[in-house]
């Protein structure tokens, strides 16, 4: 019969053992957010679609060509959240968060959703684990978020990493930089994409994050954000490279980083990954101090970064996949019964287990141990119904006791160590 539905395009099906990748991401990511004292949020898939607009800004790539937005039976115009700031920040708002404590530490796992053509290492539906911190607008706030960043980067193992670190000013700042990058841009119109030639006017300092080669060649020569800083901004970044120096946390200044959201100001940086390819960028963040006042609160700086979980998953190894604790081979229906009584018993001593109901015979249900890897396996045959014992293996060595149902929990701990 001929397959009649298959995945949308760029939205992936994520299968053992391969999820065990993404559960080993997570889970070291959740460890280090509860040593640094974060909070979790989950917020919707789905947000208004304006929360967007107003937040990222017309001029980016994510508005103005990947957003999945629709109208909905109400007629009211939603979008799938492209990333995890903008609804946090609502959520922050909505809940008047700020009015308990304007101190927040929050961190996020889920799905995000950009239309963007699918290749390596960018997807529709991609995950991400980020966090935020309002209400903190010194510096060190800055260091300790790009510490929490490369903690957790360290722990995974990710291969040659890159931190790279810019700051790109304030609203008290900012203008003459970018009247100044205007103004080289539009000397070198013809050297440049058509997209880049239309940011100038819309979102110039986009046209330093351009990946293409022409593109890059010719703003080899433009102005520096950092020659540009006001001295509040200057003096927060020279705080922030003089505290990650004196904590031996590595960076690489890099003054064409700049970021793809309209909110960031001041700090800015990615973590770069030497063998992720083109899209290489594996966690990526930066100051936003302007985005709660933008959607409706008082002034609260604030820093984030959020973490590519596809990019991270495709640059690691796999963990070490372990099988069941036990399986039970039950040979008849009253052996099946018992056996998922014992079952009960160990799972509720934290034991995981398996019982071999698909298979036939001691053979084949002895494969299907093998197959999955099983530490221990359980023989409940005639002979053990009739005189009330169990015959536990452990597979690693053939070692071998018959034990009865009281004492199954001692002999398991004693094999597994």
């Amino acid at each position: 019969m001929a397959k009649q539905f298959q995945s949308v395009q760029g939205f992936n099906d994520i299968l053992y053992p391969e999820v065990g990748k993404f559960q080993h991401i997570e889970s070291v990511s959740r460890q280090y957010f509860g040593l640094f004292n974060f909070k979790e949020v989950k917020t919707p898939v789905l947000e208004q679609a304006g929360l967007f607009v107003r937040s990222i800004g017309n001029g980016t790539d994510i508005v103005e060509k990947e957003m999945y937005i629709f109208e909905d039976k109400g007629g009211e115009i939603l979008s799938l959240r492209p990333e995890g700031t903008a609804p946090a920040v609502r959520a922050y708002l909505e809940h008047n968060i700020d009015r308990q404590d304007a101190i927040q530490k929050w961190f996020y796992i889920g799905p995000m959703f950009r239309h963007e053509r699918p290749q390596k290492g960018r997807f529709r539906q991609f995950h991400q684990a980020g966090v935020e911190v309002f209400g903190i607008d010194d510096p060190f706030a800055d260091i300790e978020v790009i510490l929490l960043a490369d903690k957790i980067v360290s722990s995974l193992a990710v291969k040659g990493v890159t931190v790279r670190l810019n700051s790109i000013g304030c609203p008290a700042c900012r203008p003459v930089y970018l009247r100044e990058l205007k103004s080289y841009l539009n000397g070198i119109t013809d050297r440049l994409c058509e997209d880049c030639k239309r940011r100038i006017d819309t979102n110039p300092m986009r046209v330093l994050d351009c990946k293409k080669e022409g593109c890059m060649a010719a703003t080899a020569g433009a102005p520096k954000t950092t020659d540009y800083l006001c001295s509040v901004c200057s003096a927060h970044f020279s705080t922030l490279r003089s505290g990650l120096d004196a904590l031996r946390q590595g960076y690489t200044i890099d003054t064409r980083l700049v970021r793809g959201l309209d909110y960031y100001s001041r700090t800015v940086f990615e973590f770069t990954a030497e063998d992720a390819g083109a899209q290489n960028a594996v966690l990526a963040g930066g100051r936003y101090d302007y985005l709660v006042e933008l959607l409706g609160g008082a002034h609260t700086p604030a820093i984030g970064f959020a973490m590519g979980i596809e990019r991270i998953a495709a640059l690691i190894d796999m963990p070490a996949v372990h099988g069941p604790d036990i399986f039970f081979i039950p040979i008849t229906e009253e052996a099946r019964v018992r056996a998922i009584g014992l079952a009960d018993r160990l799972r509720r001593a934290d034991k995981t287990c398996e019982i071999g109901y698909g298979e036939k015979t001691i053979k084949s249900m002895m494969r299907r141990a093998d197959r999955l890897n099983a530490a221990m396996v359980i023989i409940i045959g005639k002979d053990e119904l009739r005189d009330g014992s169990i015959t536990l293996k452990r597979l690693s060595d053939g070692l071998q006791e018959k034990v009865d149902d009281a004492t199954l929990l001692e002999a398991v701990r004693r094999m597994s160590q």
